[in-house]
């Protein structure tokens, strides 16, 4: 088997959280930042804690005795912040003038200056090329849907080799540093079920964790229709680390332990709007975390059926993912692994 990639790759969208900038500066560098820029990923605003990068007002900042940053809230809603900078783990820029002069910060930028915005977007975006990548592959993972089941594959862009997908144990490795055109004209190879080492130079992860990613810079519905009608159950914990649940995933999967329901009935419960609850199944569904298969939810005594010899449903999850070798999801209380950090400085990036 050898299948090739979509010939359109879609344009993914990243997400960019703000604190300490007044309401004016938000609505207007959302406005510009949401504009179009060809070839290069859409950029949104999203809650501080949920985005791929984030900006700071350099004049709300104060450097605190232990050398860490406090921002002092500029909105109602919001709470000063303290930034611990050997705990950040995404790309930082610290808008001009800066309040601490004593502070070297490695990416900064003029919020009045177009130009220094997009500069420092595409700044973000090479050093996101890890994230873009993964997301890029899982994406291309939906699309040859069950022909992947079961089978170990490398990913290849002519000879360099940029992935292993082992789909039967569940594991995976990329190529650091690889870039999302490379996936463009690269071929999947079929190894032997032997053949499912992976190597020690490359970035270990999971399909499920490549899947999540591309899921949560899609703005395609990957929710399979099933999923608006039929109850859903909840089924086991999401293969991915801790650090990548939002509060809007945790309120799902806590509704969803306490008793299966439909979509519907799941929108009132956790009073999440119709959009999101979405895109938190479509995550949890291609982390294999929810089923609408009674028998497959977690605690359920109903028989297991015999296995159909018919083909299976081209968006069944399960054998898309295999098993996962990752530990219970709260020995994973941590941040997303795959947001590359760059080489630090006073800013901690």
């Amino acid at each position: 088997m050898n299948p090739t990639a979509p010939g359109h790759p879609e344009t993914p969208t990243l997400g960019l959280g703000m604190v300490g900038f007044s309401p004016e500066q938000r609505t207007r560098l959302a406005a510009v930042i949401a504009r179009p820029r060809p070839g290069s990923p859409q950029w949104r605003l999203v809650p501080f804690w949920e985005a791929d990068a984030w900006w700071v007002s350099g004049s709300r900042i104060s450097v605190l005795p232990d050398g860490n940053l406090r921002v002092s809230a500029r909105r109602p809603q919001e709470h000063a912040l303290t930034l611990r900078l050997n705990e950040v783990n995404r790309p930082v820029a610290f808008s001009t003038p800066l309040a601490a002069s004593h502070f070297e910060a490695l990416c900064t930028f003029d919020p009045a200056s177009e130009l220094d915005i997009h500069a420092v977007l595409y700044r973000f975006e090479g050093w996101l090329q890890p994230l873009l990548f993964k997301a890029a592959l899982g994406a291309q993972i939906i699309e040859h849907g069950t022909a992947l089941r079961g089978g170990i594959f490398h990913v290849r862009e002519g000879a360099r080799l940029l992935a292993v997908l082992d789909f039967r144990h569940g594991r995976a490795a990329v190529l650091p540093g690889a870039q999302p055109v490379a996936l463009q004209q690269a071929s999947w190879e079929r190894r032997p079920s032997g053949a499912h080492a992976l190597p020690e130079s490359f970035a270990p992860c999971t399909p499920a964790q490549l899947l999540w990613t591309y899921a949560r810079h899609t703005t395609r519905d990957l929710l399979p229709e099933r999923y608006r009608t039929e109850t859903i159950y909840y089924r086991r914990e999401p293969r991915v680390p801790m650090g990548w649940l939002r509060d809007s995933t945790l309120r799902l999967m806590s509704a969803l332990f306490t008793e299966p329901g439909a979509f519907a009935g799941l929108r009132q419960r956790t009073d999440i709007p119709d959009k999101t609850l979405a895109a938190e199944l479509a995550c949890l569904y291609y982390a294999g975390a929810v089923t609408t298969t009674a028998f497959k939810a977690a605690g359920s005594l109903v028989a297991r059926p015999a296995e159909p010899t018919g083909r299976a449903p081209i968006d069944e999850v399960d054998s898309t993912l295999g098993r996962s070798t990752l530990p219970p999801l709260d020995a994973e209380r941590t941040a997303p692994a795959m947001l590359l950090e760059p080489r630090r400085t006073g800013t901690g990036r």
